[in-house]
């Protein structure tokens, strides 16, 4: 039976289940969303510490306490992400910009390997601090999706948290939040 010979009761049932199908997919995909965990740490939060070792040349360690008295933002990233190596090039020029107060950059690395993370660096043209980690440090601020931004303040608490490329706009809305607006 064509189309045009079925009954319009026949259409009208059609057209009914699949409104219950679209109201379905709906629902599941606003389910999906509300459920899904955050990245990062909770706002308002001392900031764990971390003592992470640098790569790129640098050589050394770098403890979170040891960089308090300026405000942190931390990137936590990877070589594979597609967006992390979009967000570079805004955080490169964010770094070098002068400020009314500094603000250390620090990218943290969860590729396999210092090596992989130290090649990161030099390819990306990353000029401030990268550090590895063995995935302890993601684990304890609670990283699922990268990138993931944590914005911590002078004295160590957690300010903003923000997961994928935020604009080069609303990171500098960010750090004129602490003080650290551009000259």
């Amino acid at each position: 039976m064509n189309a045009r010979a079925q009954s319009p009761g026949a259409r009208r049932e059609g057209r009914s289940g699949l409104f219950w199908v679209l109201v379905v997919i709906a629902l599941l995909g606003v389910a999906m969303l509300v459920s899904r965990k955050p990245s990062g740490p909770p706002v308002g939060s001392a900031a764990r510490e971390f003592d992470l070792p640098a790569v790129g040349g640098e050589g050394g360690r770098v403890r979170l306490s040891g960089l308090r008295g300026s405000p942190v933002l931390v990137e936590v990233f990877a070589s594979w992400c597609s967006a992390c190596r979009q967000a570079a090039p805004m955080l490169a020029e964010a770094s070098r910009a002068e400020r009314e107060t500094p603000v250390r950059f620090v990218g943290i690395s969860v590729d396999q390997s210092a090596e992989t993370a130290a090649n990161v660096k030099r390819s990306w043209d990353i000029p401030y601090t990268v550090l590895f980690d063995d995935g302890s440090v993601a684990s304890a601020y609670g990283i699922n999706l990268l990138p993931t931004f944590v914005l911590i303040d002078a004295e160590g608490q957690v300010r903003r948290v923000e997961s994928g490329v935020p604009r080069a706009s609303t990171l500098e809305a960010w750090l004129a939040e602490l003080g650290a607006a551009k000259r």
